[in-house]
């Protein structure tokens, strides 16, 4: 199942078109030349494989989608390609106005599969329907999982499995507040590590951005295409389409910019190596035998007089965090389950348990922390809202930004500046630990909605400064991911009934290494069973 020597297959995308007589959104110097480009490519290249992922028209009107329909089929042959054969999925935008009727009546299925093994080739590619329809957000949902574990999970690890849909399934930088990614993307993403999907590529947001993604065990390529001819562009992105050439080699991604405002952030050419069909630019790295640190890292105990509060579980839970010997403890919120001031003394009684003990310990405020009036008894009981913790000694340092008291949070431009001047302090010298209460990732069990407004710009922001370890804990389940060099973990809950994880009530255990090795476990507090959630190499200096 691999291909001849130097053979190559090309995959052309272009989505989010927006075309319309009426709305004012369509672009059609754009399109016009995007569709010339694209016709040049197809010229040169008749295998090439094209795809559409969503957003042909604006409305999902009749009028939008027999406009669209003849003007693509118009433009393509005015430019020397009849009747190009295109593969459609739908977008948000398709599905307005009861567009999916008529959808089906001029592009069939909601979904394709293109299986290149058959040809010579090394991949397949399976297109999906994220949409729900009269909703800017978007759901994979059961069956969509089980489409993908369908279609992709009898291919062995030498094919590329490449999936598509409409939606984006991490937050995008330069796209404003995060509020349409698919409200399953934390279930979604571990059924794609399951299959061995190896690149995901998805429209929506209209911003041309990639991301090397790590579940600790394996990498994927997750690929966000911008807007083809829609006159809403972010920023000095402008109108793109996206080209793959997928080799026996390596899998080369390019955006192409349509016009003259097409200024990109990021490279527009990146390269990534193959080995036996697997991305092997992430390598499993193995830890030494000096460990640097150990960090414990927990959140949700919920302390309370009332049933939600599980003090056996607690009590239990302590003994085995102490037996651990961590060099310190990071806690990401819903320290209290009312913030009622018995629940703060409950929680001053343990803090002052554990001083006593002379572990440090670093906490930032939760949801529930701030309601309805927390605020100044977390001052009173606790401490900082946003603290910051430095140790010479074991080399770590902590920077804690209180997220708010909604229930999606906020970082906010003024904490990312204290933060990047704090980091530009610290990053030679300590191991820096990043700590807050909500998580700019998707989270297992939970919507899209409990992610940060900001959530974007500060995925960006984080990789970008290359920030090793971004700590969270909202949720109530276990998380890790690795985006770019930074690794975003997220905390199951410690003590609280309000479990959403088989494994019920649990606590992270950090371990760094001299050779810049991070390897997490989940711990189980009512069997003491650990689970290993990944491991990965981290941007610390050395110490």
């Amino acid at each position: 199942m691999s291909l001849e020597k130097n053979s190559t297959t090309r995959i052309i995308i272009f989505s989010d078109l927006h075309i319309s007589k009426f709305s004012g959104y369509f672009h059609e110097e754009a399109f016009t030349n995007g569709i010339m480009s694209i016709a040049q490519e197809i010229r040169t290249n008749p295998e090439t494989i094209i795809l559409n992922l969503g957003d042909i028209t604006d409305q999902g009107t009749i009028e939008d989608y027999n406009y669209a329909n003849a003007l693509i089929k118009g433009t393509f042959a005015t430019h020397g390609v009849e009747n190009p054969i295109i593969h459609y999925i739908p977008g948000n935008h398709d599905f307005r106005n009861i567009g999916r009727e008529i959808w089906h009546d001029l592009y069939g299925p909601r979904h394709f599969f293109i299986d290149t093994t058959k040809t010579g080739g090394n991949l397949v590619i399976l297109g999906i329907d994220s949409v729900e329809p009269d909703a800017d957000s978007g759901r994979i949902g059961s069956r969509g999982r089980d489409e993908i574990f369908a279609r992709l999970s009898s291919y062995p690890d030498e094919v590329v499995k490449i999936l598509t849909f409409h939606h984006h399934l991490l937050p995008i930088p330069h796209t404003g507040r995060e509020r349409s990614m698919i409200r399953d993307a934390g279930d979604v993403l571990p059924a794609l590590w399951d299959v061995g999907v190896d690149i995901v590529i998805v429209g929506h947001r209209h911003f041309p951005n990639w991301f090397s993604i790590s579940n600790g065990r394996r990498r994927m390529l997750l690929i966000n295409n911008g807007t083809f001819s829609s006159h809403k562009t972010r920023g000095k992105a402008g109108h793109v389409y996206l080209s793959l050439e997928v080799s026996n080699q390596q899998v080369q991604v390019q955006f192409h910019g349509i016009d003259r405002y097409s200024i990109f952030q990021k490279l527009t050419t990146s390269t990534h190596p193959l080995k036996d069909g697997i991305l092997t630019s992430y390598s499993l790295p193995q830890p030494s035998e000096h460990i640097v640190a150990k960090i414990c890292h927990m959140g949700c105990i919920h302390f309370t007089e009332g049933k939600d509060f599980r003090r056996d579980i607690f009590d239990k839970g302590i003994e085995m965090v102490l037996e651990e010997k961590p060099s310190i403890i990071v806690y990401c919120g819903g320290l209290t389950n009312d913030s009622y001031e018995e629940d703060y003394n409950m929680a001053k009684r343990f803090l002052d348990t554990l001083k006593e003990k002379n572990i440090p310990v670093v906490l930032v405020p939760g949801t529930r922390d701030l309601q309805p009036f927390g605020q100044k008894l977390w001052y009173k009981q606790v401490g900082a809202l946003n603290p910051i913790y430095d140790d010479e000694r074991n080399h770590i340092h902590v920077f804690g930004i209180n997220t708010g008291p909604e229930q999606n949070g906020l970082i906010g431009r003024h904490n990312l500046k204290l933060l990047e001047d704090d980091f530009d302090k610290f990053k030679d010298k300590r191991i820096f630990i990043m700590l807050m209460h909500h998580s700019c990732m998707p989270v297992p069990q939970t919507a899209f909605e409990r992610t940060i407004k900001d959530a974007g710009d500060v995925l960006e922001f984080f990789t970008q400064h290359k920030i090793p370890l971004i700590l969270s804990g909202l949720g109530h389940s276990a998380g890790a991911l690795q985006v770019e060099e930074s690794v975003f973990l997220n905390s199951g809950t410690f003590s609280s009934r309000k479990i959403r994880s088989e494994k019920r009530n649990t606590y992270n255990i950090l371990t760094i290494y001299s050779n810049k090795v991070l390897v997490v476990e989940e711990i189980e507090i009512h069997s003491s069973k650990r689970h290993h959630l990944g491991s990965f190499r981290i941007p610390i200096p050395k110490v």
